[in-house]
């Protein structure tokens, strides 16, 4: 019974270790299509628009963003450029950039988001 135990143990331990092992790369790439622009969660205009999807089910932090037209990436949110990832294999330092500004009427906070030297 005791041997029973330890194996569910030493068997949960494992499968939760494999499960953090999946994890994307910061800035990995991620997919948004033509819905996300026409359900209005993008500033700018043709060519050079930036989105934002917040529940994007392949990121990890469930943030894809689309930087000025560029390609889409995974990111997170932060406060300052101390807060953002490197970009793993890319020089050049990430930036800490806002979306969309806080609003005071509302007592809505600012939307800022890591943005990797490839796509600034």
């Amino acid at each position: 019974m005791r041997f029973a135990r330890t194996l569910a143990a030493l068997a949960l331990g494992l499968s939760c270790c494999l499960a953090a092992c999946e994890t994307t790369a910061p800035y990995a790439s991620c997919p948004l299509d033509k819905e996300v622009t026409d359900k209005g969660i993008c500033t700018g205009t043709a060519g050079s628009t930036s989105c934002v999807v917040t529940k994007h089910p392949q990121c990890d932090l469930n943030i894809c963003l689309a930087y000025y037209g560029k390609r889409s990436l995974c990111t997170q949110t932060c406060t300052t450029d101390g807060d953002c990832p490197a970009e793993p294999g890319v020089s050049g330092t990430s930036k800490c950039w806002t979306f969309a500004p806080a609003d005071a009427k509302t007592g809505a906070a600012a939307q800022k988001y890591c943005v990797p030297p490839s796509v600034q």
